[in-house]
């Protein structure tokens, strides 16, 4: 019976020990874990650093080239409302040719924004809009062009065609001076022989 007690007593230390030896290493395990996800959010957290950064830089470029054009071709675009966030009830968004984004609620409360100072994702919605409509005012703009280039194509033709009728003419034959001065010398003379007879 002690000889029974005594192996009870060794299996107990038995499986105690390996209990023991098993928490240490799901503890190290855990604790290598930890230490390479720790390790990966500082590498995202440099990484979002930076790509926020150039985001930010880009958007203000964008913002300043945006107004240069929209100022160059006098234009406004009406933004679709589905832009922002429906917490207020937004009627009509336009984007002026300074680039502020002027927005009139359903109480004809008008507000007026400057573009870079909204939120990257309402920039980006911004951007996906109104480029298209950049892209068809460009067109106009040159078609209107095109249009005037023809005009004064045209008009410049006529004028050259109108000139070169003048510039063509055959020259009346000029008298020579010479001769013109000695008969007005003879006429005088004459009137003299006249006086004095």
């Amino acid at each position: 019976m002690e000889k029974a007690q005594v192996e009870e007593k060794n299996s107990g230390n038995s499986q105690k020990t390996a209990a023991e030896e098993i928490v240490p290493t799901s503890n190290q395990a855990s604790n290598e874990q930890l230490e390479e996800t720790l390790r990966v959010i500082t590498e995202e957290t440099l990484q979002l650093s930076e790509v926020l950064w150039q985001e930010e830089k880009l958007i203000k470029e964008f913002c300043v080239l945006l107004r240069k054009v929209l100022r160059q071709l006098n234009l406004s675009v009406n933004i679709p409302t589905h832009v922002f966030p429906q917490t207020e009830r937004i009627q009509k968004i336009i984007l002026n040719e300074e680039a502020h984004l002027i927005s009139i609620n359903d109480r004809n409360e008008v507000q007026s924004k400057v573009l870079e100072d909204f939120p990257p994702q309402i920039v980006y919605k911004i951007a996906l809009f109104t480029i298209p409509e950049l892209s068809k005012s460009f067109a106009s703009h040159r078609k209107e062009t095109n249009a005037r280039i023809g005009l004064f194509e045209r008009i410049n033709q006529e004028l050259r065609n109108f000139h070169n009728i003048f510039s063509n003419r055959p020259k009346k034959p000029e008298e020579d001076a010479s001769t013109v001065d000695n008969g007005v010398k003879k006429a005088l003379l004459a009137g003299q022989k006249d006086s004095t007879e």
